[in-house]
Formats: C-alpha cells, sequence, structure tokens
C-alpha cells in the first residue's frame, strides 16, 4: 500500500513566519510525465527555498504527488489544494478531448476554492497563474485583489503548410481549427483582456507572445520563457570531443513522436546525407507508424532506430553517445534542444522566430538551417547544416556551462522571484 508523503491540503498559518505566502496555480505538475508538468515542478522546488505555497492543481495530480517520496523532499511544505470542475460541467472531457475548453474552464473558476477562506486570503502575498502554452486562456484570480503574476506564458504559431505533408487531414484540420479559435481569443475575449490589465507581472517569452496579445512593453513585463535543465539531470562526462571520432555520425531527436515534432523532415535529411550518418528516434506517439513507414519507403531503415522513452534523467547518458541532436519540431518553444546542450550536445535547428534560434544569438553550439519557400528546399538546408555542425569542434564543456547560464532552474527561479519584487511593490 502507498505511504502518503508529508504534503497536506490543510493550510497553518502562522504568525511571525519569516517566508512569505504565496499560491501558485498550476493545471499540470508531475514528476517527468510531461514537459509542462516536469517544468512546473522544477519551479515549485526552487521557488518553495524562499516562500511558503499553497498549490492548487488538478485534483488527480494532488493524488500523484501526495504520495510521491520525490515531491516530498525537493517541495516539503508545500501545500496541496486539488480542483476539478463538478462532474455536472465536466461530463464532456475523456482524456484529451476537449483539453483546451477543460483548461479554459478549470482557469476561470479555481479561484472559488478561496471562497470562505478569509485567513488565506489575508495571508497570501501574491498569486502566480503558472501556466505555459495557454496565453490564450485567462483567470479570475485578479478578482481577490491579491497582485497576479501570470507566466511564463507562449503559444505555438501556426504551422507552415510545407511542414504538413505527412500530417493526416484530421490532424491538420484540428490545428488549423484550434489555432483560429486561439486567434478569436486573444482578439475578443473580454476576461483575457481584463486578466491582462489587471496582472500585476506577465512573463512573456517572446516578441510573438507580446503581439498576439497585445502586451505593452513596460516594466510589467519581463521576458523569459518557461524553459530549463536541470544540473544534476544533465551531464558531460568529458571535457573536450571532437565529432566524427567512430565510423558513424549518430544523430538523436528525443520526446514524445508527434506531428508537430517534424521527424519526417529529419528523416528526409537522413537520405541526403552520406552512408555513416545514423538517427535515432528515442519517444513514442502517434506519428510512429508513418515515420517508420517512410524510412522504409525511402530505404533507410537500417539507418534509422526507434527507441522508446526513457526517463527524463537517463537522456543525458544517451546524448553524450551522439554527435548532434536534431531539432525539426515547429515549436516555438521546446524543452528537449535545451537539455541537449546541457548535456554538451550540439543542436541542429530552424531559423525563424522561435526560441532556439533567438538563442542562436547568443549561446554556443547552435547551428540553424535557413527556411525557404518549400519542403524540398527546407530539407536540403537542413541536410547542409547538418554537415556544417558535423565539421565544426565542439567543448561539452563549454556549451553546457553556457545554456545552464541562461537556462538553469536556478535562473528562472531568480526572474520569478524578480517578477514577484516587482508585483509586490505596491504593497510595501
Amino acid at each position: 500500500m502507498p505511504v502518503k508523503a508529508s504534503v497536506s491540503s490543510s493550510v497553518p498559518f502562522r504568525q511571525g513566519q519569516y517566508k512569505p505566502w504565496i499560491l501558485i496555480a498550476a493545471y499540470d505538475v508531475s514528476m517527468g510525465e510531461s514537459s509542462e508538468g516536469h517544468v512546473a515542478f522544477s519551479v515549485l522546488s526552487h521557488l518553495n527555498k524562499t516562500y511558503r505555497i499553497i498549490l492548487v492543481t488538478r485534483k488527480n495530480n494532488k493524488n500523484r504527488l501526495e504520495y510521491d517520496p520525490v515531491f516530498a523532499s525537493t517541495c516539503h511544505g508545500v501545500y496541496l489544494i486539488g480542483y476539478d470542475l463538478p462532474k455536472w460541467a465536466s461530463w464532456w472531457k475523456r482524456g484529451a478531448r476537449f483539453y483546451q475548453a477543460y483548461a479554459y474552464l478549470w482557469q476561470m473558476s479555481w479561484p472559488t476554492v478561496l471562497r470562505g477562506h478569509t485567513r488565506i486570503l489575508e495571508s497570501l502575498r501574491l498569486i502566480h497563474i503558472l501556466n505555459f502554452h495557454n496565453d490564450s486562456i485567462p483567470s479570475l484570480a485578479w478578482q481577490t485583489g491579491i497582485p497576479v503574476v501570470w507566466g511564463p506564458i507562449n503559444h505555438n504559431e501556426i504551422i507552415s503548410c510545407w511542414r504538413k505533408k505527412y500530417w493526416p487531414i484530421n490532424i491538420s484540420i484540428k490545428h488549423v481549427t484550434s489555432f483560429a479559435l486561439r486567434r478569436m481569443l486573444w482578439k475578443f475575449d473580454p476576461f483575457l483582456r481584463a486578466h491582462i490589465r489587471h496582472s500585476r507581472v506577465v512573463l512573456s517569452a517572446g516578441e510573438w507572445v507580446d503581439r498576439r496579445l497585445e502586451i505593452p512593453v513596460t516594466n510589467r513585463t519581463i521576458r523569459r520563457s518557461q524553459l530549463g535543465a536541470s544540473e544534476s539531470a544533465f551531464h558531460t562526462g568529458f571535457e573536450t570531443a571532437g565529432i566524427s571520432n567512430g565510423s558513424t555520425r549518430e544523430l538523436i531527436c528525443a520526446g514524445r513522436v508527434d506531428w508537430i515534432k517534424g521527424l519526417d523532415i529529419a528523416i528526409e535529411a537522413l537520405v541526403l546525407l552520406p552512408e555513416e550518418y545514423r538517427l535515432r528516434i528515442v519517444g513514442n506517439g502517434p506519428a510512429e507508424p508513418r515515420l517508420r513507414a517512410l524510412a522504409s519507403q525511402l530505404d533507410v531503415s537500417s539507418r534509422v532506430t526507434f527507441q522508446p522513452p526513457v526517463p527524463r534523467d537517463a537522456l543525458s547518458a544517451l546524448y553524450e553517445q551522439a554527435d548532434l541532436f536534431l531539432f525539426t519540431s515547429a515549436e516555438v518553444a521546446g524543452l528537449v534542444w535545451v537539455e541537449a546542450l546541457a548535456s554538451g550536445l550540439p543542436v541542429v535547428a530552424f531559423d525563424g522566430m522561435t526560441e532556439v534560434a533567438l538563442a542562436a544569438r547568443y549561446l554556443p553550439g547552435i547551428q540553424l538551417a535557413v527556411t525557404g519557400q518549400g519542403r524540398l528546399e527546407n530539407v536540403e538546408n537542413f541536410s547542409v547544416a547538418i554537415k556544417i555542425a558535423a565539421e565544426a569542434p565542439r567543448n561539452p564543456a563549454v556549451l553546457r556551462a553556457a545554456v545552464l547560464k541562461h537556462y538553469g532552474w536556478n535562473e528562472l527561479s531568480a526572474t520569478i522571484n524578480n517578477a514577484y519584487r516587482v508585483a509586490m511593490e505596491g504593497l510595501q
């Protein structure tokens, strides 16, 4: 029988505690089951050193966290409140179906758990709405009168047609429809407008967020995405290395094998590369059968290895065996390329208005492929970028140090702490 960890849903406020009380609302918090949940857990474990935290999350997350020994040891003293919509209002929610609608209603309604809890409301110094790719989903937390920090917020832009060559038609229609709905919310949702207006500080991932949400660039807007890497989980066991030490050149991709990841581009680029190049795809997901068929169709099956997913802290060992990490995803952010650099592994990606392309301006180890007009041109450009990166010398220790300086969890927590300070200045 599982043993309950030392976390609680009852909040024992005490006078004279030196840590200020804050409330963090996070739709997803997990120990690595999802990227968003992993980021939320990493942020919590660092902020817990400075603040007394009440965490509001979904009930299934609360139940898992209560029995997780790692959460208990790193987030000791975090008080959990599980909240879900009542069954009469959520009978239509099954798995990932209608996720966007449910997440919207969840964020709008979770503040109801604070009704009647005068002591909690009087003790809280700040509320942090911790959600990432949901910058079209508002919250009514500002109605409590407590300062609100929102973010880091982000979103994926509409995906270019050249990337969707192998997408099932229903997936393509779903993507276009979902983005159209999000665009309507950005433009016309009065609750989103009110949420932006009343948030003391917004942590925005980039210009694409500011533009879509029409966020004024002031001291209330702090530039930071949700990306980060663990210094302990990702490491390199060597000081320097040269690419192509062996008879093959090992390319690797990792993460959920979904359509947005663009792994078909990596397989097509492999066709244009010499025989010694090999590709390892670590993960699983709905696009895997189509990718296997594509590798067979292009006669590169012997050069492509599909490997089941591994725990996040086991990825570093795989990265040490590779020469390059391929980030073909259409995602604006994407956590995996940061983790690859934290393991000393160079990254190949496309240019454009994305986090990895912006990071290439100040981080070593990122080779960008030029994004052209059509698929054939872009696949060829990506293969050229791989060849250039494969010939470049690398120093894993330098790559690791540089990325952790900008994307370590300590750095992200320091940025969030600064946002808290700005938000609470009016209370002094």
